[in-house]
């Protein structure tokens, strides 16, 4: 054996030799660290693992709904900011914008234009004015006046002219003055031209009066109408009205010589302006 084959082997004695050397350390540490910590029982392991389970299901678990606070009060009409406190969230506030043209407690003076529209021989040519109470925003109480003059039309001068036959036995208003009870229950807005928003009402009437006819005549009159009113401010409004009236009265027959009851029925079309007082101070 030469001197590199000693050398060799004497090298791999030393590598041998240290790695033994630490597999003996680190077999005493192992026992020194076993030696000092306590025992791992069964029934130590089991407890961790019904611990991890627990953990899990508090994860998993939904959480009850919440109960109604005791000290929340039944829904009630909101008058008052405070009254908001006592309603549920997002179950009773509902929000509506109020109108633009108050009425409550305030008078309303009208001024129309008319003519009507069903009569197919004489064209009736008048104006109206009204006065009114607003009890409430919905509901206002009505009187109602209104003169006519009364033309007629080109076919009645033809068929009396060429035919010798007499309308004397159509019936006309000369006028009629009466009373009503006004339902305002819709409101909202619109554009004009793209270029204003005009709040505005529609309201329906319903009364009665007495209509006075050409024949020297005053009948009673149910009464039935509807308008609508735009808003220029809030005190001041256009205004468009269709009148119905229903009544029966006397008419002159054919022959000139006996009367006869008829029943009539005059629809008019007005466009005018209505003025609101006192001026409004809780809008």
């Amino acid at each position: 054996m030469g001197y590199a084959g000693l050398l060799h082997h004497l090298r791999t004695a030393l590598l041998i030799g240290f790695l033994i050397a630490i597999n003996v350390a680190r077999a005493q540490d192992l026992e020194s660290d076993s030696s000092s910590a306590p025992a791992s029982t069964g029934s130590d392991v089991s407890q961790e693992i019904e611990s991890l389970y627990d953990k899990e299901e508090e994860k998993q678990t939904v959480k009850p709904k919440e109960k109604p606070r005791a000290d929340r009060q039944a829904p009630k009409e909101v008058t008052t900011l405070s009254d908001l406190a006592t309603l549920a969230p997002f179950d009773d506030v509902a929000i509506i914008q109020r109108r633009f043209l108050p009425k409550t407690g305030r008078f309303e003076l009208s001024a129309t234009l008319f003519s009507n529209l069903n009569n197919p021989f004489f064209n009736s040519m008048g104006a109206g004015a009204r006065v009114a109470y607003y009890i409430r925003e919905q509901y206002a109480i009505e009187g109602l006046f209104t003169f006519a003059t009364t033309s007629s039309r080109q076919v009645t001068d033809d068929i009396e002219k060429n035919n010798g036959i007499s309308t004397d036995n159509v019936i006309t208003s000369k006028g009629y003055m009466g009373a009503a009870l006004k339902w305002n229950p819709i409101y909202g807005k619109i554009t004009w031209l793209n270029k204003a928003i005009v709040p505005f009402d529609l309201n329906f009437s319903v009364g009665g009066g007495m209509t006075q006819t050409t024949e020297g005549e005053s009948v009673p009159t149910i009464h039935l109408g509807s308008s609508q009113v735009f808003a220029l401010s809030k005190g001041m409004a256009f205004r468009w009205d269709v009148i119905w009236n229903m009544y029966s009265a006397t008419a002159t027959s054919d022959d000139g010589r006996t009367k006869e009851k008829l029943s009539q029925n005059d629809l008019f079309l007005g466009f005018g302006m209505s003025f609101y007082f006192p001026e409004a101070g809780y809008r």
